[in-house]
């Protein structure tokens, strides 16, 4: 039976994350502070290394990378630099990695990769269950 338990962790968790990341509208402080993000742990850099080197306090850009600041084009410009990246960057691409993980096949199929033939049989009818559910509830 353990087995099972963390590819039911990792379901719910992913069907949490999909329902938290749907029922936000899309806004560019979001698509920015999850692309800043994106740059900062491929250059391995921790939130307070990064805000140090902009000049900014850890709190502050750890609620920017969530969304949840609004950024001025000086603090956009001490984040990018302190990335080593131009500040074009921030803004292209726009979230290339986390944009498969926001999408519910994608995010079905990363969940998916990691587990072995008998949790994938496992999450697939889990999630027949879960939609028939709803459908049967609606």
């Amino acid at each position: 039976m353990n087995v099972f338990i963390n590819p039911i962790y990792k379901l719910l968790s992913g069907l949490s994350y999909l329902y938290r990341f749907t029922i936000m509208k899309s806004d560019i402080k979001i698509e920015i502070g999850m692309r800043i993000r994106q740059l900062r742990q491929k250059k391995g850099l921790t939130i307070e290394e990064t805000a140090h080197s902009a000049g900014v306090h850890p709190n502050y850009l750890g609620e920017a990378e969530r969304g949840k600041k609004n950024f001025s084009i000086t603090t956009i410009e001490k984040i990018a630099k302190a990335l080593e990246t131009p500040v074009s960057e921030l803004f292209s691409g726009r979230i290339a990695n986390y944009a498969a993980k926001s999408r519910p096949a994608g995010r079905l199929v990363s969940l998916c990769k990691d587990a072995s033939p008998e949790e994938q049989d496992f999450l697939i009818k889990t999630a027949k269950f879960i939609i028939r559910r709803k459908k049967q509830s609606a």
